[in-house]
């Protein structure tokens, strides 16, 4: 999903979705929680070009918004490919970027040898009207329209693309990239909308007085998207089960970063701060033995090599993430000590709105460190601040 903090849901705890993401709460019950996954850089091209090479920005070379991925990458899709995998891609792209920085390619086709080797592609670059959602297939230049609110229709086809597959030996990857529920808050379906209309909405402490009756606002739009989305991820699993795959399929469901949403005075994503990096990761494995957490920060160019892992699919080396698969199997156990990489190297869009610099990172499970280009920025303890209200940067008893 697009923009879906980590705290968003039933099973993570939040008040305003209790009840209200059955299907991803039953999911946590059946798989893994990666309880500290994290966005390392938390913005959607970045990190859709991490997902898909396995390395992080600076080597991809992605680390602004809307800049094009090298279409002759060893991405995913190669990856799987070259292990005997059929590869699909469903819904929104945004790697194949805008040069010209007027987003002139956000509505045209991305071209065959731009789709990083899928098989099966059912694809758009970005939109953000879920009612009216272009896509095109393979590279037919045709514009296309999904049904309604296009995360239904994708994840119908997701289900068709599965359903087609139940009688074949060839594994498969299946990639599925909904829009929200990244902004406008005001267009999930109007069933979803009235649900929230009336409700009180529980605010994080973190969100400052004068913004909390607009944050509280927002987040009702906020939450019909993800109460809608839930229902878009009961088609997949439906499907799944359907086709008698469940026992032979590994099921991921996360989100390029989160979301602000007034937390610490703020918009959307860009910022190291919890609501911006963490993302819910549910992994259901084959067969799956009942819910469990795992509280390792992993990040998106760990996904790729994790995935490759728990395969037994050749991990290539151009990846730089890490391979979590010998802690989900059991064979290693965490220390605690790990920590992923938080990095944003250019200041663009928020962060230059709120005059935020560059900065480089750690998220660990206890703590988030900051620099920036003027030197230490942020410090958290996170177990005894969970929501980041008190930073330690300057005081002499933390120094060391």
């Amino acid at each position: 999903a697009d923009q879906w903090r980590a705290q968003a849901t039933g099973y993570a705890g939040d008040p305003n979705l209790q009840g209200k993401t059955p299907n991803l709460d039953a999911l946590a019950k059946e798989g893994i929680n990666f309880t500290h996954a994290v966005s390392g850089m938390p913005v959607c091209t970045p990190y859709r070009a991490s997902l898909l090479t396995g390395q992080y920005p600076l080597t991809h070379g992605v680390y602004i918004n809307d800049a094009p991925l090298d279409p002759h990458c060893t991405s995913i899709a190669r990856a799987f490919g070259a292990g005997g995998y059929e590869t699909g891609y469903i819904g929104k792209w945004h790697v194949h970027g805008s040069p010209d920085g007027q987003y002139s390619r956000r509505t045209t086709v991305v071209p065959r040898d731009c789709q990083l080797g899928f098989d099966y592609w059912k694809g758009f670059e970005c939109t953000h009207d879920y009612n009216d959602s272009h896509y095109f297939v393979d590279d037919d230049p045709t514009r296309r329209t999904w049904e309604g609110y296009d995360a239904f229709a994708q994840s119908r086809d997701a289900a068709d693309y599965i359903n087609a597959r139940a009688d074949s030996d060839d594994p498969f990857l299946l990639m599925l990239s909904w829009g929200p529920p990244h902004f406008p808050l005001d267009n999930a379906p109007q069933d979803y909308q009235d649900r929230y209309a009336d409700a009180e909405i529980a605010l994080r402490p973190n969100v400052p007085a004068d913004l909390r009756e607009e944050a509280a606002e927002q987040l009702r739009g906020y939450y019909a998207h993800i109460a809608a989305l839930d229902d878009a991820m009961k088609i997949v699993l439906d499907a799944v089960d359907a086709a008698g795959l469940a026992g032979d399929t590994i099921v991921v469901f996360t989100s390029d970063h989160g979301d602000m949403r007034h937390s610490q005075g703020l918009h959307t994503k860009l910022f190291p701060w919890d609501e911006s990096i963490r993302v819910p990761f549910l992994l259901r494995l084959p067969g799956a033995q009942g819910a469990c957490e795992l509280p390792v920060p992993l990040d998106a160019p760990d996904i790729m090599p994790t995935l490759l892992g728990l395969c037994d699919v050749s991990i290539p080396t151009t990846v730089e993430g890490r391979d979590w698969s010998p802690e989900i199997r059991g064979d290693i156990a965490p220390t605690g000590e790990e920590s992923a990489l938080l990095t944003m190297p250019a200041a663009f869009h928020e962060l230059r709105i709120t005059g935020m610099q560059a900065y480089r990172g750690l998220r660990t499970v206890t703590h988030t460190y900051v620099r920036n280009l003027d030197g230490p920025w942020l410090m958290y303890d996170n177990e005894a601040d969970p929501y980041q209200m008190r930073n330690l940067i300057d005081l002499p008893e933390h120094t060391e």
